[in-house]
């Protein structure tokens, strides 16, 4: 069976150190047919360098001189694809060698549109844990998406009418996969393989990083609003999450997410982190009146 020519789309940003590895791990793999976009989005530290050193014939390197984001380099590649499929790689993670057959055997065998994997999430003191946490149901696709991210950019194989419909939105700075994953599961088919086929590299979840996701987060919720409505399990897993990205750090404002998780969920968990948190807010304003008191 003649293969379809599948076009690999890396955005780079000073990734020098990594990016080498990274690009033998696509070109080394099992299928064949494929193109290696490299798009390196105004590096700095001489990336350029490692294309003197590489020669691959499936292998393209641009460049521009604007640092403009990794969705606008992901759109930039894949306008200049040649590919009837496309995948997206990311410039500091491993792609195990069959991971194209295998998605590419299971797109064309289940008639799918997309077709995502699981993949290996590595920190930094080498412990992992396999990702998407939670499987995936392909009747409920559009549900389980909008409650929680199933496919990271790199464990996505598509077929190129996805990404010409929705392309990646280049003003959201985070949660970028995320919000291809929601629109994608609106419209197309999609199927996943349960099978760690990427190495991810994660940094420390620390406290001050999770308050810091919470406005790129409120961002998606707040784009899709409008689906939350129509699954409301969906709004109350997100409010729990909005709530727990704040709830060290900004205890009304997690208060009232939990409040509207309780209201739909009507479960224990949100019920005491909802009263907890309120407390802890009320308590804390207590505080800032006697402190002003004082200071008078």
């Amino acid at each position: 069976m003649e293969q379809k020519m599948i076009s690999v789309i890396i955005p780079t940003y000073n990734r020098k150190e990594k990016l080498k590895e990274c690009m033998e791990s696509v070109l080394g793999q099992s299928y064949r047919e494929i193109e290696v976009i490299v798009v390196d989005d105004a590096s700095t530290d001489g990336t350029e360098k490692l294309f003197y050193e590489i020669s691959d014939k499936r292998l393209k390197y641009f460049r521009y001189d604007t640092n403009r984001g990794a969705c606008y380099a992901r759109n930039y590649g894949a306008e200049r694809a040649e590919g009837e499929l496309l995948a997206f790689q990311d410039s500091d993670d491993l792609w195990h060698p069959d991971k194209l057959e295998k998605q590419y055997e299971l797109l064309l065998s289940s008639g799918a549109d997309l077709c995502f994997c699981g993949m290996n999430r590595v920190s930094e003191g080498g412990s992992r844990f396999y990702y998407p946490v939670h499987p995936f149901h392909p009747e409920h696709g559009l549900e389980e998406f909008l409650a929680e991210n199933r496919a990271s950019t790199q464990t996505m194989l598509m077929r190129r009418f996805v990404w010409e419909k929705l392309r990646f939105d280049e003003n959201i700075r985070r949660y970028q996969d995320w919000d291809f994953g929601i629109r994608a599961a609106g419209e197309f088919k999609l199927c996943y393989l349960p099978e760690a086929l990427v190495e991810s590299e994660v940094g420390m979840d620390s406290i001050s990083a999770r308050v810091k996701s919470y406005p790129h987060l409120l961002h998606l919720y707040h784009k899709h609003e409008a689906l939350y409505q129509q699954y409301p399990n969906s709004r109350a897993v997100m409010n729990r999450r909005l709530g727990k990205r704040v709830h060290s750090a900004e205890p009304e404002l997690a208060a009232m997410h939990f409040k509207r998780s309780f209201e739909i969920s009507h479960s224990f968990y949100d019920f005491c982190y909802w009263t907890t948190d309120r407390l802890r807010a009320k308590l804390r304003k207590q505080h800032t009146l006697r402190c002003c008191k004082k200071a008078k």
